[in-house]
């Protein structure tokens, strides 16, 4: 495998890349209904090759330096995505997403996930800020970023389309500065 990384005993990370796509793929067509509620994407998933070239799509941004997408592992089962969805290297910072299947929530997954990047992102890539949004009413995304030490900065209203839906986010950010490394979970 191209790029991978262990967080704890239970949680590693793999660089999205086409031999998973298959498995992504499976979960998305499983939990259409569960995922769409706060993601756009997933009812776009209806084909491998969809998912295949946007999986090689992800390593080109990553080899430019521009994304850093993974595939989270939980005891050996693939279970969501976690990454830098941009990253600006004049800037100094990232926008980080996420989602999670079903079935693996309330297991602090996602938490332990996105400390990770935190402190990769401030530690190892140089970034001095860290983004992150959700749409209004998203409470498990808004539990995960609070329990991290994000920090509200606003609110942008119709920040995106839910399936015909028009929904305001929340804007976090988080500062190398005031991060607080008490909520890296190692």
């Amino acid at each position: 495998m191209l790029f991978t990384h262990k967080i704890d005993a239970e949680i590693s990370l793999i660089l999205m890349q086409p031999m998973i796509a298959e498995q992504i793929f499976a979960i998305v067509s499983a939990e259409q209904d569960y995922l769409n509620e706060w993601l756009p994407w997933p009812s776009s998933q209806t084909d491998i090759k969809i998912v295949t070239a946007a999986f090689r799509d992800m390593l080109l941004s990553y080899a430019d330096q521009k994304s850093l997408t993974c595939a989270i592992i939980y005891k050996g089962d693939l279970c969501g995505v976690a990454g830098f969805n941009s990253i600006d290297i004049p800037l100094k910072k990232a926008l980080i997403g996420y989602w999670l299947s079903e079935k693996f929530q309330g297991n602090g997954i996602m938490s332990r996930t996105v400390a990770y990047y935190i402190r990769h992102g401030f530690e190892d890539m140089g970034l001095e800020k860290i983004e992150t949004a959700h749409a209004i009413g998203n409470i498990a995304s808004q539990k995960v970023i609070k329990k991290v030490g994000f920090i509200k900065e606003g609110t942008v209203k119709n920040a995106e389309n839910l399936h015909g839906k028009i929904v305001d986010h929340i804007i976090y950010g988080i500062m190398k500065s005031d991060w607080d490394k008490k909520f890296i979970c190692d």
